[in-house]
């Protein structure tokens, strides 16, 4: 493969196909990212303060703030690189990192938001 054909726009199949895993990858993301802000805003006392009274058990429970953030972080980033991908699925160059990221960062958001003490 010479660099002219390595810079040449993708055929309409590869578009198509990469439509294809854009939208697959968004409806995954959609149900995954909305479990994710459920949980961010039904516990949002915890993601904004030091501490939480957690009046069901008595007790304070540890700062949690970083996992909340990362988790908002996670989730952010994911939706940017879904962006992205959509916008670059007809361009030329490397595409597949752009899904790759988003998987990534989603998988990364759910595996946060389950560890968190509660």
């Amino acid at each position: 493969m010479t660099a002219d054909q390595d810079h040449a726009a993708p055929s309409s199949t590869t578009v198509a196909s990469r439509t294809g895993v854009c939208i697959v990858l968004s409806l995954a993301a959609a149900v995954i990212l909305f479990m994710v802000a459920f949980a961010l805003l039904m516990f949002a006392p915890q993601a904004t303060s030091t501490r939480y009274w957690d009046a069901d058990f008595g007790r304070y429970l540890p700062d949690t703030r970083v996992w909340w953030w990362s988790t908002a972080a996670s989730s952010l980033l994911t939706i940017g690189f879904l962006v992205v991908s959509f916008r670059r699925r007809s361009q030329p160059g490397r595409w597949w990192i752009w899904p790759l990221s988003a998987t990534a960062f989603m998988i990364t958001a759910l595996l946060i938001v389950n560890r968190v003490p509660v």
